[in-house]
C-alpha cells in the first residue's frame, strides 16, 4: 500500500456483493482528482480543508513513558510491536510522528452535517483522507501527491487541486480496499488512544454494523461472504496478511483497542477460522 493510503481503520459488516479482484478491475477512466472530489461533494457535501497541521499526533509511549526511535528506511520507529505500548496493525508497529485528524462534515451553508465524517492520516510528510456517510456507508478515499504541502491543500475549484490530489485511478490502484475490507476505518492499539478533545469519544468513530460502499468507478468494492458460523456472528473477515503487529489474524476485531493481547483470539473457534480462510483464499488478494 503506498504509504499515503495507509488509512486509518475500524470493522462493520460488509454488504457489498463479493467480488473476485482479478475480474474488479475497470479500465481507466482519465478523471482528474477534482473530477473525483465533486462526485465525492454530491453525496458526503462539500470537502473541507485538509490540513496536517489540525491532525493530533499518536503517542508513542513503552510502559507509559514517551519513547524516540533511530530514523531508519521507514522512519523513526520499530518493527518490534512489544517495543511500545500501543502498536499499530501494520507497516512499522512502533513509529513516531503519525498524525490523525477528523472534520465533521458540511452542508451548504456551512452548517454541520452530523451524518458525514472526513478522517486524515498524516504520515512521512503524506496525507491520505476518507470521508463516510454514516446513513449510507458510501466512502471516499483521498490521498495527496508525494511531495504536495500537507499542511495546505486546495478546495476543489482552487488552483492547483490536480497537482496536489492524486487522481482515482492512482487511488484505486493501490487496492486499498483489500485491507479495508471490513471497514473504512482500521482501529488499532496506536489509533485508539485519540479521542476527540474534551470528550471521551474515540476520535476515529466506531460505523457499526451499517452498509459500507466506495465512491468512484475506479474502486473496487469491498468483498463479503455469506459463510455463517460463530466467528462472523460478530466479526467481519478482514482477509489481508498486513495486520501482523497483533494476533488480529483474518478476523477483523472489534474497537476500542486497549492493548493487543487482549484481543488474542487465536486458539478460539478453529475450524470456523479456518473455513474464513479458506474463503479468503478464492479471492486472488
Amino acid at each position: 500500500m503506498n504509504r499515503n493510503l495507509i488509512f486509518l481503520l475500524v470493522f462493520v459488516v460488509v454488504s457489498c456483493t463479493s467480488h473476485d479482484i482479478t475480474s474488479n478491475s475497470v479500465p481507466s477512466l482519465n478523471r482528474t482528482a477534482e473530477d473525483h472530489a465533486y462526485e465525492c461533494e454530491d453525496v458526503l457535501g462539500p470537502l473541507p480543508r485538509f490540513s496536517c497541521a489540525d491532525a493530533i499526533e499518536v503517542p508513542t509511549t513503552k510502559d507509559g513513558v514517551p519513547v524516540t526511535f533511530p530514523e531508519g528506511e521507514e522512519g523513526n520507529g520499530s518493527t518490534n510491536p512489544s517495543d511500545c505500548d500501543h502498536p499499530w496493525a501494520f507497516g512499522m508497529a512502533c513509529q513516531t510522528g503519525n498524525r490523525v485528524g477528523r472534520y465533521q462534515g458540511l452542508n451548504i451553508d456551512g452548517s454541520e452535517n452530523t451524518d458525514v465524517v472526513f478522517i486524515t492520516f498524516c504520515r512521512d510528510g503524506g496525507l491520505g483522507v476518507i470521508g463516510y456517510k454514516f446513513s449510507t456507508g458510501e466512502t471516499c478515499l483521498f490521498s495527496i501527491i508525494d511531495g504536495a504541502d500537507s499542511n495546505n491543500t486546495p478546495l476543489p475549484g482552487e488552483t492547483g487541486y490536480n497537482d496536489s490530489w492524486m487522481s482515482p485511478q492512482v487511488v484505486a490502484d493501490d487496492r486499498c480496499v483489500n485491507c479495508h475490507m471490513a471497514d473504512p476505518f482500521i482501529h488499532t492499539p496506536a489509533i485508539d488512544q485519540l479521542r476527540i478533545p474534551n470528550t471521551e469519544a474515540l476520535l476515529v468513530p466506531i460505523t457499526g454494523k451499517g452498509q459500507y460502499s466506495i465512491i468512484g468507478a475506479e474502486f473496487q468494492q469491498p468483498f463479503t461472504t455469506n459463510i455463517q458460523n460463530s466467528c462472523t456472528t460478530c466479526h467481519r473477515p478482514a482477509c489481508t496478511e498486513h495486520f501482523q503487529n497483533y494476533p488480529l489474524d483474518e478476523l477483523a476485531m472489534p474497537a476500542p483497542f486497549e492493548n493487543a493481547t487482549d484481543f488474542d483470539h487465536s486458539n478460539i473457534s478453529n475450524a470456523d477460522r479456518q473455513a474464513i480462510r479458506d474463503w479468503c483464499a478464492t479471492l486472488g488478494l
